[in-house]
C-alpha cells in the first residue's frame, strides 16, 4: 500500500515544495493523494477520465506505474471551457502566458484553470430532491408525455428538411426509451410520487457533463438516450408540434383533430419547460441550442414571424450558438466529420438561415463577418449515425465542392445550399443598413451577384427547380417544396441586388420587374396547389409575406407608373394584363389566409392596399376618377417592416403624385 501511494518522481513539485494536485481535485478544492495514473478521490467518484496532472501532461517522456506514457492513454473528449473563448477574450492572454511558462510549473495556482464541469453547472452532487418550483415544472412535462400507443410521430419519407433528419429519429427513440424505462409511471393514470422518481432520474442524468466533441456516434447519442435520458432529450419530443393521434371520440375521448390542437398547446409549453429544466441542471450545450431553434420555429407558427416572442426566441438561439462557439468551427484539412461535429455545423447554418429569412426589416442578430463556420458537408444522416468507415467512404464520394454525388436531396443538402445563399443575403442587408452613411460601390454589388451565380452553378442538379414537377403526381412533395423554396431565395437575393444597384444610380433594364414577376408566380404555385401542399400549411403565411408581397409591391408600382410598353423585352408573358391577373391571384391568396392566423393581420392589410391599386388602375381610365390619398385613411399600413422599402409606393405622398 505504501508503495502504491508513494509520490512518483515524474510529478514536478511546486515552488513551495509540494506535489501538485490533479486538476479535478484542485477544482473541487479537496486534498489529492497524488496517486498515478488516477488519484483515489477520482476513482471513488468514478471520474477517472477527469483526473489529469498538469505536470504529467507536460512531461511526455514520463511513464506511469503501468509502464505507459501519458500520451498512450486513450483520449477522452473533455470540454475545457464554459463557453467559446476566442482570440480577443480576456483569457487568451493567460492561455498564451501559460503556454510560454509551462516549464516553470509555478503558474497554475493563480491563472484561470479549466473548471470542473459539475461545479460550473452549480451541482457538485446529483440532485437528491427537487425544489417546489422545479418539481412542478417536472410534473407538467411528464404529464405531457404521450401515453404508450396513444400517438406516434408523423411518417415522413425522404424529406430534405432539417427537422426531418436525425432529430426526428432521436425524438422517436427518446419517446420509446421513456416508456421502456418508466412505462408503469407514464400510463393513462399517472401518480405524482411515481413521476417525481422519474424526474429525479432524468435530473440526475442532466447534471452529468455532456461531451460535445465525442466522435463516436453511438457514444454521443448514448449520452442522452437509453438509460441516460436528459431533459434536453425529453424536449426533443415536444419540439415537434404535430403528432398523429387515434380518434377516441367513440370512447368518450377527443377526436384526432381536437387531440392535435391540444398537443400543439402542450408541446409549446413543455418544450419551454424542458429548456428551463436543462438550464437548472446543466450548462449550455448543443442539445439546448437544438431545442431553442425548434422553439423559435414553433413560436413563429403560433404567434407569427413579426411577434416579439419569436424575435426573442431567435435571439436566444443566437446567444446559445455563439456562446458555444458554433460560429467559429474549425475548417482544418484534417477535419474528420462526425455526427456531433456535423450536427453543430447544421445547427449553426439553420440558425443563420432563419435569422436572414425574416421579412420584418429588423437587423440580423449575427453578421456574416463573424460566421466563419463552413457549410455542413452533404452527408446522409444514416451514414453519420453509422460512423466509422461508412462516414469515411461517404466523404470520399463527395465532389470537390462538398456535394453528394448520389443525386439525392438530404437535409444536409438543403441546409448547405440555403446557408450559402444566406451569407450573400446578409451582405446585402448590411449594405442597405448603412445606406445614407456611406456610398457603396456598384462594383461590390455586381461582385455579390457574380458570387451568387457562381455558387449556384456548383449546386447539384438535384436542387434545380423544375416547373413540371408540380404536374407530376409521383414527384416527391418534400423535394418539390425544397427546390421551390431554394429558387425563391435565389430570386430574392437577385431582386435585392438589382434594387440596390438601382438606388446607387445604375440603370434598370427591366430586371427588377422580371424577377418580381417570377417571385410572385412561383409563390402562387403553393396556393394554386394548396391541397397537395397541405403538409406545409403552416408555412404559407411567411412564404407569401417574405417572397410574394414585396414583389407584388413592385408589380403595383409598374401598374401605377409603367416602365414598359406592350410586353417585357426579356419575357413576352409579362404584360399589363398578366400583371393584373397575378396581382388578383395574390390578393386571393392573402385573403384566403385566416385573419386570426399568425401574420394574418399583415396579410389582410396588404391585400386591402393591393385591391385599392387594382381598383384605381382599372376604374380611373373608364370613369375619369381621381384616386385621392385620403381614401386610404382607414387602412394606413406601416410597411416599414420590409427592409428594402419595397412599399414606398403606398405612402400618401407617392399615391398623390400617381393620381395626378
Amino acid at each position: 500500500m505504501a508503495a502504491a501511494s508513494a509520490s512518483p518522481p515524474s510529478l514536478l513539485r511546486r515552488p513551495n515544495g509540494r506535489l501538485p494536485a490533479c486538476t479535478a481535485c484542485q477544482a473541487r478544492k479537496v486534498a489529492c493523494d497524488h496517486r498515478q495514473p488516477v488519484c483515489k478521490r477520482c476513482v471513488d467518484r468514478g471520474k477517472e477520465a477527469e483526473c489529469v496532472y498538469a505536470s504529467r501532461e507536460l512531461t511526455s517522456v514520463t511513464t506511469t506505474p503501468g509502464g505507459q506514457r501519458p500520451s498512450d492513454r486513450a483520449p477522452s473528449p473533455v470540454d475545457h471551457a464554459p463557453g467559446y473563448m476566442g482570440f480577443t477574450s480576456f483569457s487568451s492572454v493567460f492561455e498564451e502566458t501559460k503556454n510560454s511558462l509551462s516549464m516553470l510549473q509555478g503558474f497554475h495556482s493563480w491563472l484561470p484553470q479549466p473548471t470542473n464541469e459539475r461545479l460550473r453547472q452549480g451541482n457538485d452532487e446529483p440532485p437528491r430532491y427537487l425544489s417546489s418550483p422545479t418539481r412542478e415544472m417536472c410534473l407538467v412535462v411528464l404529464r405531457g408525455v404521450p401515453a404508450l400507443n396513444m400517438s406516434h410521430f408523423e411518417t415522413v419519407n425522404d424529406s430534405p428538411f432539417y427537422r426531418d433528419g436525425w432529430l426526428r429519429m432521436v425524438a422517436e427513440r427518446v419517446l420509446s426509451d421513456l416508456h421502456d424505462m418508466f412505462g408503469s409511471s407514464l400510463g393513462l393514470c399517472r401518480v405524482d410520487s411515481q413521476l417525481e422518481e422519474v424526474a429525479r432520474v432524468i435530473s440526475e442524468n442532466t447534471s452529468k457533463p455532456f461531451q460535445e466533441g465525442e466522435p463516436d456516434p453511438a457514444k454521443w447519442l448514448g449520452q442522452f438516450t437509453g438509460r441516460n435520458l436528459r431533459w434536453e432529450s425529453v424536449g426533443l419530443i415536444f419540439s415537434y408540434g404535430f403528432m398523429c393521434f387515434p380518434d377516441m371520440s367513440k370512447h368518450g375521448g377527443l377526436d384526432s383533430s381536437s387531440a392535435q390542437k391540444e398537443w400543439a398547446k402542450i408541446s409549446r409549453v413543455c418544450l419551454g419547460l424542458c429548456m428551463d429544466l436543462s438550464r437548472r441542471f446543466a450548462s449550455a450545450n448543443s442539445l439546448v441550442a437544438q431545442l431553442s431553434i425548434r422553439r423559435t420555429t414553433l413560436e413563429s407558427i403560433y404567434a407569427g414571424d413579426a411577434c416579439y416572442s419569436t424575435w426573442r426566441g431567435g435571439a436566444e438561439t443566437v446567444a446559445l450558438v455563439t456562446f458555444l462557439g458554433m460560429h467559429d468551427e474549425s475548417n482544418s484539412p484534417s477535419y474528420e466529420p462526425s455526427l456531433a461535429s456535423e450536427s453543430r455545423r447544421r445547427l449553426f447554418a439553420q440558425m443563420f438561415v432563419g435569422d436572414s429569412v425574416l421579412f420584418t426589416g429588423r437587423p440580423p442578430r449575427l453578421s456574416h463577418r463573424f460566421a466563419v463556420t463552413p457549410p455542413p458537408l452533404d452527408l446522409r444522416d444514416e451514414d453519420l449515425i453509422e460512423g466509422g468507415e461508412v462516414v469515411r467512404e461517404a466523404v470520399k464520394s463527395l465532389d470537390e465542392n462538398g456535394w453528394n454525388t448520389r443525386g439525392k436531396v438530404y437535409p444536409a443538402t438543403l441546409t448547405r445550399a440555403r446557408y450559402i445563399l444566406a451569407l450573400v443575403r446578409d451582405e446585402l442587408v448590411e449594405i442597405d443598413i448603412v445606406k445614407g452613411r456611406e456610398k457603396v460601390a456598384s462594383a461590390h454589388l455586381r461582385d455579390l451577384k457574380n458570387r451568387q451565380l457562381e455558387a449556384v452553378k456548383k449546386f447539384p442538379q438535384s436542387l434545380d427547380n423544375n416547373p413540371s414537377d408540380f404536374a407530376d403526381p409521383n414527384a416527391n412533395l418534400y423535394t418539390i417544396f425544397a427546390r421551390t423554396l431554394l429558387q425563391l431565395e435565389k430570386l430574392r437575393n437577385l431582386l435585392l441586388i438589382e434594387r440596390l444597384l438601382s438606388k446607387h444610380g445604375e440603370a434598370d433594364g427591366g430586371e427588377i420587374l422580371l424577377i418580381s414577376f417570377q417571385l410572385v408566380s412561383l409563390t402562387l404555385q403553393f396556393w394554386t396547389h394548396k391541397d397537395r401542399f397541405a403538409p406545409f400549411r403552416n408555412d404559407f403565411e411567411w412564404l407569401v409575406m417574405a417572397f410574394a408581397t414585396p414583389s407584388g409591391g413592385i408589380l403595383c408600382m409598374e401598374l401605377l407608373n409603367p416602365t414598359i410598353k406592350g410586353s417585357h423585352p426579356s419575357d413576352p408573358t409579362i404584360t399589363r394584363s398578366n400583371i393584373i391577373q397575378k396581382l388578383s391571384l395574390l390578393i386571393g391568396f392573402l385573403e384566403w389566409i385566416d385573419p386570426s392566423r399568425p401574420n394574418g393581420d399583415l396579410c389582410v392589410t396588404t391585400s386591402v392596399v393591393m385591391r385599392h391599386v387594382l381598383d384605381h388602375v382599372l376604374n380611373v381610365a373608364n370613369e375619369n376618377m381621381s384616386w385621392r390619398p385620403e381614401t386610404l385613411d382607414d387602412v394606413q399600413p406601416d410597411f416599414s417592416f420590409e427592409l428594402f422599402d419595397t412599399f414606398d409606393w403606398m405612402r400618401p405622398d407617392t399615391l398623390a403624385n400617381q393620381a395626378l
